[in-house]
């Protein structure tokens, strides 16, 4: 399914970026040698020990390394945001599989109100608390663009630009989905029932993975947006939301580069008014940017980048759906 049409001048600077692209073999080397250095200690470290499990993680962490990492680094600038794709799915993939057979407990957002609530469940509230709370003062909402297993699979559907994002309504059905599901907790726990461990809290984490693909799944076909669920649906977000707009690390930019293309903000797969933030010379503190860092690999003028600071000034400026007399 194509990506939504640029505007002319957007196409323009996604021309002029092609043609600055080449692919960096060195850079795919030199990571392809880093999974091997990887491999050699995982079989050094577990191979004399007979515990087959941790070699095959070593190598699949090995692998992401070499061969997701590496691809992405030697990818022209204008193909990493298909790059990226790769990675997220290797690690999501991989974390969802630990959080399933760990036996930890329940990594859903219902799983941390057990959790709260009986005192009893220090795994699931430890990752709460530096991936969703404490983390994304630091990195922002980094997991959302590496590492989510939601957003692992549906960056794989036909929609990866949505080129405009529906009213601030919608936006609020998340929270609406996070009260909810405190409800639902608040009413369970006092019948008794533990959603967060044991055979109890592993049935919640199963269903409550399936429900979310579906409505995922649906939403972006419905919608033609691959990240539909994250903007308007997911409960996870109130949390990464509330740490990410006082993140040190953000997209910055330079103002005397940027030529006002907006291929940024039509391929932000967030909505994010990129150009908005750099031209007034701040630095995108838009809570919704998930660091994909599909503009910075986009901008033909090499006017953006990554850097660790804080921010005097915060603002929420989202490319919505425009009245119909703009359209016109």
């Amino acid at each position: 399914m194509p990506a939504p049409a640029l505007s002319a001048s957007a196409q323009a600077a996604l021309e002029r970026r092609r043609a600055q692209g080449r692919f960096r073999r060195g850079a795919l080397l030199a990571m392809l040698g880093l999974m091997l250095l990887i491999w050699s200690a995982g079989v050094l470290a577990y191979a004399p020990q007979g515990n087959w499990l941790g070699l095959l993680l070593v190598i699949y962490i090995g692998a992401c390394v070499g061969v997701g990492l590496g691809l992405y680094i030697a990818s022209p600038s204008h193909k990493r945001p298909q790059a990226r794709r790769p990675i997220i799915f290797m690690v999501g993939l991989l974390l969802l599989l630990l959080a399933l057979f760990s036996d930890h407990g329940n990594m859903q957002i219902e799983g941390l109100f057990f959790g709260l609530l009986l005192g009893s469940a220090p795994y699931i509230l430890l990752h709460f608390v530096l991936v969703k709370v404490v983390g994304p003062l630091a990195i922002g909402r980094i997991w959302c663009g590496w590492a989510c297993w939601f957003g692992a699979v549906f960056d794989l559907l036909s929609y990866p630009f949505s080129r405009y994002r529906h009213a601030a309504l919608f936006s609020r059905l998340r929270y609406v989905h996070f009260g909810l599901s405190l409800l639902l907790v608040l009413t369970l726990a006092l019948t008794g029932a533990n959603g967060a461990l044991g055979a109890e809290g592993y049935a919640w984490f199963v269903v409550g993975l399936l429900a979310y693909y579906v409505a995922g799944v649906g939403l972006a076909f419905t919608l033609k947006d691959n990240r539909a669920f994250c903007k308007y649906l997911c409960p996870l977000a109130v949390l990464l939301k509330a740490g990410a707009r006082y993140s040190l690390l953000k997209i910055d930019g330079v103002a005397a580069r940027c030529d006002g293309c907006k291929v940024c903000v039509e391929r932000c797969p967030m909505n994010v008014r990129i150009d908005d933030y750099i031209r007034k010379g701040q630095r995108v503190t838009s809570s919704e940017c998930v660091l994909c860092m599909t503009c910075i690999n986009l901008c033909p003028q090499d006017a953006l980048r990554l850097s660790l600071r804080t921010d005097a000034e915060r603002h929420e400026w989202l490319d919505y759906v425009p009245p119909l007399r703009r359209r016109r």
